[in-house]
C-alpha cells in the first residue's frame, strides 16, 4: 500500500534519436561546418567557440549568451564523422543532463552529401508525466539543428540570423 500513490518515475538510460537531410554541399565543406576545432564550424558564425584543450572546447551561442556550453570531442574522421558530448549548464535548469552528438556524411557527387544525424539524451531523473514533453522537445531540437546546419550549407550565416531572430522574436 505504501508508494501506491507515488508517482511513475521515467524510464533511466539515454533515449536515442537519428535524422538525416541531403545538402548541396560537399562532404568536405560540411564535415568542416561540424568541426569544432575547425573555424569554419557553422556555430562559430552565430557565436563564439573557444578551444580549452586537445578535444575540449566551450561554445557560447549568440542567440544564448548567457550560457556556456562545454564540448568534447569523441571521435573525428575527417570527411566521414564526428561525434561530440556537450553536458549542459546546471544554471539552465533543464532536465536534459548531457547529449552526446553525431554526424556521418556520405558524399552523394562532388557538391552533394548525405548528413545523418544521431543523438543520444540523457536526463535527469524526473516523473513519468514529464518525460514525453522532454522527448518531443529534444526531437524538435534535433531537427531544427540539422535543418539550421543544411539551411546555413547552402545559403549561408544571413538566413540563419533571420532565422533566429524570428525564433528570438
Amino acid at each position: 500500500m505504501f508508494g501506491l500513490f507515488k508517482p511513475k518515475m521515467a524510464p533511466e538510460g539515454p533515449v536515442e534519436i537519428e535524422m538525416d537531410t541531403e545538402i548541396e554541399r560537399s562532404a568536405e565543406d560540411v564535415y568542416a561546418m561540424i568541426d569544432f576545432g575547425d573555424p569554419r564550424h557553422h556555430k562559430a558564425e552565430v557565436g563564439t567557440i573557444t578551444r580549452t584543450g586537445d578535444k575540449t572546447y566551450v561554445m557560447v551561442l549568440d542567440m544564448l549568451p548567457d550560457l556556456t556550453f562545454p564540448v568534447t570531442e569523441l571521435e573525428a574522421v575527417p570527411g566521414k564523422s564526428y561525434i561530440y558530448e556537450s553536458v549542459l549548464p546546471a544554471e539552465l535548469g533543464a532536465r536534459l543532463e548531457k547529449t552526446v552528438e553525431g554526424c556521418e556524411i556520405e558524399p552523394l557527387g562532388p557538391d552533394r552529401c548525405k548528413v545523418t544525424a544521431k543523438t543520444l539524451a540523457w536526463f535527469h531523473p524526473m516523473k513519468l508525466k514529464h518525460y514525453d514533453q522532454e522527448i518531443s522537445m529534444i526531437a524538435l531540437a534535433c531537427n531544427n539543428s540539422i535543418s539550421k546546419l543544411k539551411i546555413h550549407a547552402e545559403e549561408g550565416v544571413n538566413a540563419i540570423r533571420d532565422i533566429e531572430a524570428q525564433q528570438m522574436g
